[in-house]
């Protein structure tokens, strides 16, 4: 039975553990610690192209390994690595990573150190791998590239993982291209709320922000921060609510505001992003996600999914499924920016 490591923030390890056992049914998976799963799923996959939402990070095929020091993590991880990409001639990146929290048994110092010295390693005995190896995690993936991972769950334990080009696509939906699954966006005091972060995350993660003169729905807009940051982006923003935004954003000449119910609006034409941050029951914004990829109104979007407790997690599998059936790229996950929430987004 092969071993899956997957990661999420400390404190959510049952309901990361639920989810699993719902998208790989007949799974066996219990907590290794604050913020570590381990995931043995049944021997005949069940779902081809499985989407955790509840997850930062997956390590597919994961190997458990275990190393005293730094140097001896250096060699044991970079033979691994070697060995793993030995007949990968396209791009391939590197992540060396633990759960951060506060008094975490493994720094972000340790994870740079053992990563800096399996490049040194590289450079002594496989120079090659050096010179197609993906160094920025902003870079959207290469269609041809491996993933390699090594996760540190303390400092002398941890799991190797490395995924050639073919599996990493397959699993897209649990794999991010950022270290551990984590984005860091930088405070903007300037923003209505530190919601815009959410829609700041999402571009980064789908390798693509908001161009200069793209149209933008906003639904539930108010207060303002993803019409905030859109309008930064040299967007054209159609804001919907009930309620106005502040003054600054109204007084923009490329916002249109428009007083209504965001479920009951129907755009005129389609548009670039949907945006969607409004606090409602899950089965509607389900629907009108739905609604919008259906009829084709939206070329990108990002919709937030909101929950009161977590019974109501399990709905997520039906939304999953009905996502699946739109054909669109879509990926569905609690950002880092996240509370008791996911956000959806993708491209049509």
């Amino acid at each position: 039975m092969s071993l899956h490591i997957f990661t999420c923030e400390p404190g959510w390890e049952n309901i990361l553990i639920d989810e699993l056992g719902r998208v790989f049914p007949g799974s066996s998976s219990r907590s290794l610690g604050a913020g570590w799963i381990e995931c043995r799923p049944a021997a005949v996959p069940s779902c081809e192209q499985p989407c955790v939402a509840f997850a930062s990070q997956m390590l597919p095929g994961a190997v458990p390994l275990a190393a005293p020091s730094i140097s001896k993590w250096t060699q044991l991880a970079g033979d691994r690595l070697i060995e793993a990409l030995q007949h990968h001639e396209g791009p391939w990146r590197l992540h060396v990573f633990a759960v951060t929290f506060p008094k975490a048994p493994v720094g972000s110092a340790r994870c740079r150190l053992i990563g800096e010295s399996i490049v040194e390693l590289l450079r002594k005995k496989q120079r090659r791998l050096l010179r197609s190896r993906v160094v920025e995690d902003d870079r959207p993936w290469a269609a041809d590239e491996a993933f390699v991972q090594l996760g540190l769950a303390t400092p002398s334990e941890g799991f190797f993982s490395a995924a050639p080009p073919p599996e990493r696509v397959r699993l897209s939906r649990a794999l991010s291209r950022f270290p551990g699954g984590v984005v860091e966006i930088a405070p903007d005091r300037k923003a209505p709320s530190r919601a815009f972060a959410k829609l700041a995350e999402v571009e980064l993660r789908l390798g693509r922000r908001i161009a200069v003169g793209e149209t933008c729905i906003d639904l539930g807009a108010s207060p303002g921060s993803w019409t905030y940051l859109a309008l930064a982006r040299g967007g054209r923003v159609t804001a919907v609510d009930r309620s106005p935004l502040r003054d600054d954003l109204m007084a923009n000449p490329r916002l249109t505001f428009v007083r209504g119910d965001a479920f009951r609006y129907e755009p005129p034409e389609p548009v670039d992003w949907l945006l969607c941050d409004v606090i409602a029951y899950p089965e509607r914004s389900f629907e009108l996600l739905e609604t919008w990829l259906a009829r084709r109104w939206c070329r990108q979007f990002c919709v937030t999914i909101k929950f009161k407790g977590q019974d109501e997690y399990p709905k997520l599998e039906a939304f999953k499924a009905g996502l699946a059936r739109s054909r669109a790229e879509f990926y569905l996950r609690r950002l880092c920016a996240n509370k008791n929430e996911v956000t959806a987004f993708g491209r049509c």
